[in-house]
């Protein structure tokens, strides 16, 4: 990864597009069928998902395989959580993103002194271990069975309230998200990803940077993971699986992974691609292969800042 290929991330250019999506957000419940309220739900929670994951990856220039790990970990709790406590619901929405990140702290204290493939494979080794832990548990985690008919309050049962009780979430986290990489703390992250030997001999300790911010990725993708615990109402081990770790990694690499928006944007191409494609073919995870390697080889930087660069030479 090199600053040649980097686009600025802090470029206010960025949030022109902000105003027409959160118009566009608030009203197409209004206006769509309510399976695409549901698919757009989806769409904020896997949004947030792979913004946390960009941390990592576009902002740290870290690449994790094991994120998947923290997401499981995340849905997992606010289930345990609402099964088997008399907590209130919003307690479990927020004891998830926390557990999470003490998992992402433990597990990032051994995963952060290593460096490119081996820090790849190590976030990987720890994931399979979550995930085999969740899937082996049968009478804590239900094991294969997973855990299901989990009650949300009467208030979210309305599709279109939990549209905007998630979206409300997406918003708060996406502004501090943004608040995190204008600042100092942001800027030292790139800083690492262009150079991490140099800012090293600047006395900057790149090892506690690396596992803040590993920590901070990890209470992000906790929360998203129990969003997705409450819009589906349940859950299963494979939250916690490669697979599912995969997602938000395509996404960033479909939408950018040198700009803030850059998740969001492949969030949606992905999840509104797979919804089409799923109901018209069962061979979709061909079709959805080969859409990917043709957006990766022909809009290199990603969808979004392709978008970018069109509009602003039409403009010029």
């Amino acid at each position: 990864m090199t600053s040649k290929t980097f686009i600025p991330v802090n470029s206010r250019k960025n949030w022109i597009w902000g105003g027409p999506i959160l118009a566009g957000a608030l009203i197409l419940p209004f206006m769509i069928p309510l399976d695409w309220v549901h698919i757009l739900i989806q769409i904020w929670i896997m949004a947030l998902f792979a913004s946390s994951l960009n941390l990592l990856l576009g902002y740290t220039g870290l690449i994790p395989f094991g994120q998947a790990a923290f997401f499981g970990v995340g849905a997992y709790t606010c289930a345990l959580i609402i099964l088997k406590t008399s907590l209130p619901f919003f307690v479990a929405i927020l004891a998830s993103p926390f557990m999470a990140a003490l998992f992402g702290f433990v597990i990032g204290w051994f995963c952060v002194r290593l460096t490119d493939i081996y820090f790849a494979m190590l976030t990987l080794a720890f994931g399979e271990m979550v995930f085999a832990i969740i899937f082996k548990w049968y009478s804590f985690t239900g094991g294969d069975d997973g855990l299901v008919q989990i009650p949300i309050p009467e208030l979210f049962a309305s599709m279109n309230n939990y549209y905007y009780f998630v979206l409300a979430i997406f918003l708060g986290c996406l502004y501090m998200l943004r608040l995190l990489v204008h600042a100092p703390f942001g800027k030292t992250l790139q800083a690492i990803r262009e150079n991490p030997e140099r800012v090293e001999f600047l006395g900057v300790n790149v090892k506690r940077y690396k596992l803040i911010v590993f920590t901070i990725a990890a209470f992000f993708s906790g929360l998203s993971g129990a969003l997705f615990c409450c819009f589906n109402h349940n859950v299963f081990p494979g939250y916690a699986g490669w697979a599912m770790g995969a997602e938000p990694l395509l996404m960033c690499v479909i939408g950018g992974i040198y700009n803030f928006l850059g998740p969001l944007f492949g969030a949606i191409i992905f999840t509104v691609l797979e919804k089409i494609i799923v109901t018209r073919t069962e061979y979709w995870p061909f079709f959805m292969g080969a859409i990917i390697i043709v957006i990766v080889i022909y809009f290199r930087g990603g969808t979004f800042p392709f978008i970018q660069k069109t509009l602003q030479q039409k403009d010029h």
